[in-house]
């Protein structure tokens, strides 16, 4: 679903890249893909790929619990990694990962896409200014007046995460708990990552409440005392828009609104900043900014959709493109990886522990080197 919804149509797109290999056990998507694109070849069997030594890289794409094997295989044969989140779904699997891309050398990209969205970028370039040179707006209402006593609480960020999801929009396996493992395992990795990516700080504790399978609420402590809330629904609606994000630092909050727009308060060089949808079935919907012009363009899908299957939803850009294309670089020109295997077991780590958080009732400490290893080649 991922590589036909997103991951294709940028690869081929993309004309740093050449489209050797397309891979997959099911022949209808081997069918979708030769009817939609111009792969050089096809196959069911991935080690075809994995010996082709004109390969470079791979973008692996399938369901939790095989990418330990083929990570493996791809890395002993050489070819850097894309792979799609969560990278792993234990420590045993994660130490065997970092383990292998370690010694061979190749780079490996985890799929947090929503660190390359444009409206993330700017939002961690907002605040990563104000903590670096905290500076109070003018117009910001100062009741102890003068110089107080600071609080050790001032240097922490705050930052909310809320996520609108709809079960029955899920893919068959997720629920699975050998497979899929639920939403808190396959999704909200994204977001633990997210915040370790805005904070640079190292979690040091999590709380959550709700189920493993669906519907959680997660707080995460970092070493900086910050803190991190992130609120996922399963039962909600996509006519309304998926993610809110918000950060709080020094008297600035900075509001990543469904990545269409930016908004900024207690700062004079930016207030507002708008987005364009990745794709739009609608431009004759003009009424409104932001979500609420999303939310005009999703009450016409309503209007007119009459099958549904047919998604139809506007999309927006949470960087899908350009974490592809930091990858290329890793090949091309040895770039870093945007998101690395440490970056992937940090993230698994912490659903692990706000999975065992949930079903004992109780904070969970997150200590790192249950994810940061020391290897003996």
């Amino acid at each position: 679903m991922i590589a036909q919804g997103v991951h294709l149509v940028n690869a081929f797109a993309n004309q740093r890249i050449h489209v050797k290999w397309c891979c997959d056990i099911m022949q209808d998507n081997l069918d979708y893909v030769v009817n939609n694109y111009s792969p050089e070849q096809i196959t069911k069997d991935y080690k075809d790929v994995l010996n082709d030594s004109e390969v470079d890289g791979v973008m692996i794409l399938t369901t939790h619990d095989i990418r330990l094997k083929i990570i493996t295989e791809a890395a002993n044969a050489g070819k850097h990694i894309y792979v799609e989140k969560p990278m792993s779904t234990t420590p045993e699997e994660s130490y065997k990962i970092m383990k292998v891309i370690r010694k061979t050398g190749v780079k490996l990209v985890v799929g947090f896409n929503r660190r390359c969205a444009p409206a993330i970028e700017d939002a961690v370039a907002i605040y990563e200014k104000q903590r670096a040179n905290p500076v109070d707006a003018p117009w910001r209402y100062n009741r102890l007046g003068g110089e107080h006593t600071p609080l050790r609480e001032e240097e922490a960020t705050m930052i909310m995460m809320r996520i609108n999801d709809d079960l029955k929009s899920f893919k068959a396996y997720a629920m699975d708990e050998m497979i899929g493992e639920g939403s808190l395992i396959g999704e909200l990795c994204h977001f633990a990552d997210l915040a370790c990516f805005i904070l640079k700080k190292e979690p040091i504790k999590v709380y959550a409440e709700g189920w493993s399978r669906i519907n959680q609420v997660l707080t995460l402590q970092f070493e900086d005392l910050s803190v991190v809330n992130i609120f996922e629904t399963a039962v909600g609606s996509f006519d309304h828009p998926k993610e809110l994000i918000e950060i709080y630092h020094k008297g600035v909050s900075v509001v990543v609104d469904h990545f269409l727009q930016l908004r900024v308060g207690g700062r004079e060089d930016i207030y507002k900043k708008n987005y364009p949808f990745l794709s739009d079935p609608y431009p004759n919907i003009t009424e409104g900014e932001g979500t609420n012009l999303y939310i005009n363009k999703v009450r016409e899908r309503n209007r007119v959709v009459t099958n549904e299957c047919d998604f139809g939803f506007p999309s927006v850009n949470k960087g899908h493109y350009k974490m592809l294309d930091r990858f290329v670089d890793c090949i091309l020109v040895g770039a870093e990886s945007p998101c690395n295997e440490l970056d992937g077991a940090r993230a698994t780590l912490i659903t692990l522990k706000a999975r065992e958080s949930i079903r004992k009732g109780l904070p969970i400490k997150i200590s790192s080197d249950e994810y940061d290893y020391y290897f003996a080649f």
